[in-house]
């Protein structure tokens, strides 16, 4: 049976097509205002060649542009990352959205079952949307921002976690001639110290997984994992465990497997 997933997110779209358990294909571009013809046109080049209409019982839609996919199952981001998390890795006991405009936390049963989560979208501190700023300021390549700070001597110190004073920080440090690695890997510890403390208000203990597009920052990652002291479980492309999760919420068989993220551009 083929499913389709759409996570419509603030600033990507992605889309995933599975076959039964099987991750069949991917795909992520910019999110536009109009997301519903993107997205058809993404699910027709995703199902070419095969005999698939969209439809409820086939193809759901999760993020924050879910609304406007007519015709498809619908559920929230916090139901489709905890499922999407739970397909990839089994295990996971709290799973960490970092997406375009909000980080959430999710505490897991064993049995996969939510039981409490926490947001932060009131603050845009650890967001894509946060580091993208971050980025223009110091005239840096998001997709280059987590390689680039892993050559830090020393991370700078940033103050502050409002974006606009975060902001002004930064333009003063490379005024400063502060090195623009050591920048970043400031910008990284400063959000790793937000994501741990909401880490520090659950008491869900067992594997960490880590999803959404800031999570292919490898940067912010290991700022994490040094604030937990703890490895975190991360797939291959963390930006579709959303979409994946969507498409499993249709039902079908078992977890996906390693590597269930699949292939697609874009955080």
């Amino acid at each position: 049976m083929h499913r389709i997933g759409v996570d419509v997110g603030a600033l990507w779209t992605k889309v995933v097509l599975m076959d039964d358990a099987k991750l069949a294909g991917s795909a992520a571009r910019r999110s536009t205002m109009n997301p519903g013809p993107q997205v058809k046109e993404m699910i027709a080049e995703l199902t070419k060649g095969l005999n698939f209409q969209p439809s409820e019982k086939n193809c759901a839609a999760t993020g924050v542009g879910r609304k406007n996919i007519q015709g498809t199952h619908q559920l929230t981001d916090i139901m489709a990352f905890s499922k999407g998390a739970k397909a990839i890795h089994p295990a996971s006991r709290i799973v960490i959205d970092m997406g375009g405009q909000g980080v959430r936390l999710i505490e897991l049963e064993p049995d996969g079952s939510m039981t409490n989560f926490i947001t932060n979208d009131k603050c845009s501190t650890g967001t894509g949307c946060f580091l993208d700023i971050m980025a223009a300021a110091l005239g840096v390549d998001p997709a280059m921002m987590g390689i680039t700070s892993m050559t830090a001597k020393e991370p700078a110190i940033i103050n502050t976690a409002c974006t606009v004073f975060a902001e002004s920080e930064v333009v003063t440090l490379v005024a400063k001639k502060r090195p623009k690695d050591e920048i970043i890997a400031g910008l990284n510890d400063m959000v790793a110290k937000r994501v741990a403390a909401m880490v520090g208000r659950v008491t869900t203990r067992g594997d960490v997984f880590l999803a959404g597009g800031v999570a292919m920052n490898i940067g912010v990652v290991k700022a994490i994992e040094r604030e937990l002291k703890k490895t975190l479980i991360v797939p291959p492309n963390p930006n579709m465990v959303g979409a994946l999760g969507a498409a499993v919420s249709l039902g079908g068989s078992g977890a996906v497997g390693k590597g269930g993220a699949g292939k697609g551009g874009g955080p």
